[in-house]
């Protein structure tokens, strides 16, 4: 009932209200469970006036008592097919582990061997690692020394640094001391694998205690970015287009001593070029600025806005019939409650029934309020609604760094297609400017409205 995908069509096809059909190639790509299907295929017709519709099997959208018994035999089906699949791979993963057979991908050090299930340690890796590791739990180096030492050697030839979020579980691993162990969905901790062990049960015990006395001091990344840093990995390095990972980042630089001065500054990852956020911010907000909205976009501006305020009032008008509904069911209970209550047979219940009563009542005037700010504020908020769509588009540049992640990689989708990017000279660009939104060319246009247009990219 909490399935992700199903949450988000159904809030799509909500706010959507020409949507009519939900095609699904096979009923068990829906859902492989009969009545979690039947709840879906009911909750997005009554609610909502959608169908689901089966590609595969057309006999099952006939609306008739043998397609409705069809569709949970199909649903039924796919659980049962489900179930086995679960049960024979669980079952064999079990199996191998309590073989002591590891049958999932090779550890970092480790390589496919000819017996399967049984990895055998890299001629190369596995050898530098067990040092490394050695050392760690001897104690004549520190885990970050090991980790700085380690991205020296060959052990990442071909591969990207590790860093000490992903070494900390290398080392804590009870895998290297020859134990195959999975808490997941398969629970097994075998002590005697079957591979090759690295280091002894001493060491690894040894090493977990070192790596449980190491606190984290990484909280790691922002689920929803930097908020100092809004142009993090929108703006590209022009010097680095033939590289990998030429994104620009920000971080916060200083010179490493406790109370030290700290500099804000975004940085290429590549090629580690540097330029302050200050400097970055205000290259792009000029972008916006060169670029004023046109007398033709700002009319095509007002006929967006007319259409999405359509949009939302088609949205409250179904609001306000579904709160409706919602007080004709609360006041058709509350009376038959009343008829409840002075029926003598309930006497005994009846102080259950009246507080019954009193939490409708409340519930109703709740939903009474409600209904009267969908109704009496639709002027007023229309009202606000333009006047925010006309600021926002008159200062885009400074409100551009403000909204929200999400809205400004749309934003800078529909108005600079192609993205920013910045030079040897830390001067900003856009290879593309769109003539749908922004300074589309008019016949009237002064020459140096159509010159605005001429951009460049340097390497492309």
């Amino acid at each position: 009932f909490n399935r992700k995908d199903l949450k988000e069509i159904y809030e799509y096809c909500r706010k959507n209200t020409a949507v009519r059909y939900v095609i699904v190639q096979e009923v068990d790509r829906f859902m492989r469970s009969p009545d979690e299907q039947t709840y879906f295929y009911v909750k997005f017709w009554y609610e909502l006036k959608v169908r689901i519709w089966f590609a595969d099997k057309p006999e099952l959208n006939e609306d008739t008592h043998v397609a409705s018994l069809l569709r949970y035999m199909e649903g039924w089906r796919a659980a049962g097919s489900n179930e086995e699949r679960q049960s024979k791979s669980i079952n064999g993963q079990t199996a191998a582990l309590k073989e002591g057979r590891y049958p999932f991908s090779p550890k970092p050090g480790y390589k496919r061997g000819y017996e399967r299930g049984i990895q055998e340690p890299h001629e190369v890796r596995g050898p530098i690692l067990k040092m490394f590791l050695g050392k760690i739990a001897a104690k004549q180096i520190t885990p970050a020394q090991a980790l700085s030492e380690l991205n020296k050697t060959d052990f990442i030839k071909g591969r990207a640094p590790f860093k000490m979020d992903k070494f900390r579980k290398i080392v804590a691993d009870p895998f290297y001391a020859g134990i195959v162990e999975i808490n997941k969905q398969v629970k097994v901790r075998n002590e005697n694998g079957l591979h090759e062990a690295l280091i002894t049960k001493t060491q690894h015990l040894e090493l977990v205690k070192i790596m449980a006395d190491k606190k984290k001091v990484q909280s790691g990344p922002r689920k929803n970015g930097n908020p100092k840093y809004p142009l993090s990995n929108m703006v590209v390095c022009d010097l680095c287009l033939d590289r990998k990972n030429c994104r620009t980042v920000g971080y916060d630089h200083g010179n490493g001593k406790p109370n030290s001065k700290v500099y804000e500054k975004y940085r290429c990852r590549a090629c580690m070029r540097r330029i302050t956020r200050q400097e970055l911010h205000t290259e792009v907000k000029y972008r916006f600025e060169a670029n004023p909205i046109s007398s033709g976009g700002r009319d095509d501006l007002v006929e967006a806005l007319r259409v999405v305020w359509t949009q939302q009032e088609g949205q409250a008008k179904q609001d306000a019939v579904r709160i409706q509904h919602k007080i004709n069911h609360l006041q058709e209970a509350i009376s038959q409650q009343v008829e409840a209550a002075t029926d003598p047979s309930n006497a005994s219940i009846k102080e259950e029934i009246l507080t019954s009563i009193t939490k409708k009542k409340k519930e109703i005037k709740d939903l009474d309020d409600e209904l009267d700010s969908l109704t009496n504020e639709a002027e007023s908020d229309r009202e606000e609604f333009l006047r925010f769509a006309f600021d926002f588009v008159e200062d885009m540049g400074s409100n551009f760094l403000e909204i929200t992640p999400e809205n400004r990689a749309r934003c800078k989708q529909i108005i600079f297609p192609a993205g920013f990017y910045w030079d040897s000279s830390n001067k900003v660009y856009t290879p593309e400017v769109s003539t749908l939104i922004r300074l589309a060319a008019k016949k009237k246009d002064a020459e140096a409205s159509d010159n605005s247009l001429l951009v460049r990219v340097q390497g492309l």
